[in-house]
């Protein structure tokens, strides 16, 4: 692999976290970056966070443009894909393939995305996240993964209950032929509790859930705003829109 001028020493831990954390979230802003940095890596330091990330970028390792209302967003380079495959990181092999999507819809929906991840590590309930570079990996590459790719599969615990769901950030509909595909996906999940869809508002979340009625298998709908300030006690809807029970009372019902 071939760096710029003045070479790089990769060896450290807190590098190789870094450049996964940007691998999986896809795009991450500066301040979340900075916050899973804190929670993940125990690092504390700002002014060493930003000389790491700034080392980075300068090799080429790690691209940044500017977004709406946010100073930078960051996702893995070629290059910083190729120094993870070398370490062994399955999910890097999506990227070194050919990948990087910019345009502003993905981008936002990462950033998203990513305010929900930094939800659950705040609430203290997060046990494992496997992103979608994760999944994807598992999907194409093994036999034993799973009939979607998620946008997230969601492994939480409190009070000694462990609960284990598919999360798929909602942020615009699709066409009716698309969610009927993804139905029939879903009904062939035979790994997790359930699947729970969040949206950004309550029109777009009784058109997703229209398409699920009857499902054969548990999906669940909820607001991502109220997702993000209360975790596994937001209030969600079932596929037929008929009730609406705290997530955490679902999910007992599910893995019982």
């Amino acid at each position: 692999m071939r760096y710029r001028k003045g070479g790089i020493d990769l060896k450290s831990s807190q590098d190789t976290l870094l450049l996964q954390t940007i691998l999986r979230s896809r795009h991450v802003s500066h301040e979340q970056l900075w916050q899973f940095m804190q929670y993940n890596a125990r690092e504390h330091r700002r002014r060493v966070f930003n000389w790491r990330l700034k080392r980075l970028l300068d090799h080429e390792l790690v691209g940044r443009k500017s977004a709406p209302r946010r100073s930078w967003v960051y996702s893995i380079s070629r290059e910083g894909a190729e120094h993870l495959v070398g370490l062994g990181d399955a999910a890097a092999l999506l990227v070194t393939g050919g990948f990087v999507d910019v345009d502003d819809r993905t981008v936002q929906h990462s950033l998203g995305l990513n305010e929900i991840h930094l939800a659950l590590i705040r609430a203290d309930v997060l046990t494992t996240w496997q992103s979608e570079l994760e999944i994807r990996s598992l999907n194409e590459l093994t036999g034993y993964g799973f009939p979607k790719d998620y946008d997230a599969v969601v492994q939480a615990q409190r009070e000694g209950r462990s609960y284990h769901f598919a999360l798929e950030y909602e942020r615009s509909a699709k066409t009716p032929d698309r969610y009927a595909r993804v139905r029939q996906v879903v009904e062939k999940e035979s790994q997790l509790d359930c699947v729970v869809y969040l949206v950004p508002a309550y029109p777009l979340l009784t058109y997703v859930a229209s398409f699920f009625e009857r499902c054969s298998r548990p999906v669940y709908f909820a607001l991502s705003d109220e997702f993000q300030r209360r975790t596994l006690d937001t209030m969600v809807m079932d596929s037929r829109r008929l009730r609406s029970v705290p997530l955490c009372d679902a999910l007992i019902a599910r893995s019982r």
